[in-house]
């Protein structure tokens, strides 16, 4: 462990470099990639069931290029902002668990991308045909820019952060610090959950609901058997117990 204390000077003084290397590093990602927007904009739009968007505003596709380059920015960055909280929120690792915490960011990221990758792919089409077809006949639907944007990300992040779950809890699990029987005694509350997500995030009918609510239960339990796998239980900083007989008296 690292027995180092420091003052509330050096704590803040950590902090401000940590945040200056997390800011900057979005900020050179998002200055960078705000010449690739336009296409990336180009291609989310025509890869859903959506014919015709419009704009309402001067400047409305401007902020809607600036709100895509800060989300694919933070995704990018995401690694390096992960390792930056984890190693000033958690002083006290061993080097072998800085490592894990260091090692789990690159397959945190992917899980995140597939995550999102499921939303996009699977069940934006979902919700916007049963958004469509509430429309009916005779009635031609035209999408805001800034509002269809708004809508894909927000339905989509969520579902890369839920794919988090299983690594976050294989990790946790194998530091010691979550048990695997957790899973069970919360099960009931993780299902709840899940349909209270859905109800937010889909469409007012149960199909969408159920159709959403049911991965995101799944990767509760996955996360549950990768706790189970993985746990560690924490080491014992107790010394021995030696016990005095009456013949070791005098």
């Amino acid at each position: 462990m690292n027995d180092k204390r420091m003052t509330v000077t050096e704590h803040l003084t950590e902090l401000r470099n940590r945040l200056f290397v997390m800011l900057g590093t979005v900020a050179i990602i998002f200055l960078v990639g705000f010449f690739y927007t336009r296409p990336v904009l180009h291609w989310i739009i025509t890869h859903t069931p959506v014919h015709h968007v419009i704009v309402t505003g001067v400047t409305e596709a401007f902020f809607a290029l600036i709100q895509l380059d800060l989300a694919m920015s933070l995704i990018l960055a995401s690694p390096l902002l992960l390792y930056e909280i984890a190693a000033f929120i958690l002083p006290g690792l061993t080097a072998t668990e800085r490592r894990v915490v260091g090692v789990i960011t690159g397959p945190g990221l992917i899980l995140f991308i597939i995550g999102v990758a499921v939303g996009y792919f699977v069940f934006i089409p979902i919700v916007l045909r049963v958004m469509l077809s509430f429309t009916g006949n005779g009635i031609e639907p035209l999408w805001r820019l800034g509002s269809l944007l708004s809508f894909i990300i927000d339905l989509s992040v969520p579902f890369g952060i839920v794919a988090e779950l299983p690594l976050i809890s294989g990790v946790l699990s194998h530091l010691g610090l979550v048990h695997p029987t957790t899973f069970s005694r919360y099960r009931r509350y993780a299902l709840l959950l899940s349909f209270f997500i859905a109800a937010i995030l889909a469409p007012p009918d149960a199909l969408s609901m159920t159709l959403m609510a049911v991965p995101i239960y799944l990767v509760y339990e996955v996360s549950a058997l990768v706790a189970r796998f993985t746990y560690k239980a924490p080491e014992s900083t107790d010394g021995p117990n030696i016990t005095t007989g009456p013949d070791d008296i005098g």
